[in-house]
């Protein structure tokens, strides 16, 4: 049964191709809820606090939420181990790609969780590649399809890992317009990810460095 992530961040839409094939440097690149207008308090009344719109909560593990709106999804199609090292790594893992899409529907790379599960190179790279996308003004939405996820332990704090990622169900939007930019590819060959990862003091499985291969033969 394949695991679903899903995003609830109401005025922005999700991010897909463009969100993890750029990352590599060398992918393929990656609707519309009005945002409601600022209220300007009268006179004859205070101004009220404005709620915070970013989840506050966190869950009792003290990892952050990461909400990535209505209109994409992440879904792991790999059924867990049933180790419980291997499959914490699986997990910070999939933390990591919810991460950099987070970033890139919410057009912020300040969210907690791109820091929490992304560290080093990775981390550089992940920047790097969202002021590129940034700029661009794009983003995505429809679904993201990831299996063939694959964890190696090299030892207590390091692993290595692969996955491929579907992108057959994403369609590239601008990012201020939510107009369509390019239909979704229904025969967009999958993609494979390398890379490795790297346990902290916090005990989360950071990924540290990674490489991508398009239209991999592998997957």
């Amino acid at each position: 049964m394949a695991r679903r992530n899903r995003i609830v961040y109401g005025a922005v839409v999700a991010a897909s191709a463009l969100v993890l094939t750029a990352c590599g440097g060398d992918g393929d690149s990656a609707e519309d809820d009005e945002i409601a207008g600022v209220q300007t308090p009268t006179e004859e009344s205070e101004p009220e606090e404005s709620a915070d719109p970013e989840p506050t909560e966190e869950p009792e593990d003290g990892r952050p939420e990461i909400d990535l709106g209505p209109d994409f999804e992440n879904v792991y199609e790999d059924e867990l181990t049933g180790d419980p090292v291997v499959d914490a790594a699986i997990g910070d893992l999939q933390g990591f790609q919810d991460a950099v899409a987070e970033a890139i529907v919410t057009h912020e790379t300040n969210r907690p969780a791109l820091r929490y599960f992304i560290a080093g190179e990775a981390l550089n790279q992940v920047i790097t590649m969202m002021d590129g996308v940034h700029e661009d003004g794009l983003t995505s939405t429809g679904t993201a399809r990831y299996y063939n996820q694959s964890v190696n332990l090299v030892d207590d704090a390091s692993a290595t890992f692969s996955f491929c990622r579907d992108f057959r169900e994403v369609a590239t939007v601008d990012f201020t317009t939510r107009e369509l930019v390019e239909e979704a590819d229904a025969t967009a060959a999958p993609s494979l990810y390398t890379g490795r990862l790297e346990l902290n003091d916090l005990g989360v499985w950071q990924t540290v460095g990674y490489d991508l291969e398009s239209d991999s033969q592998s997957c």
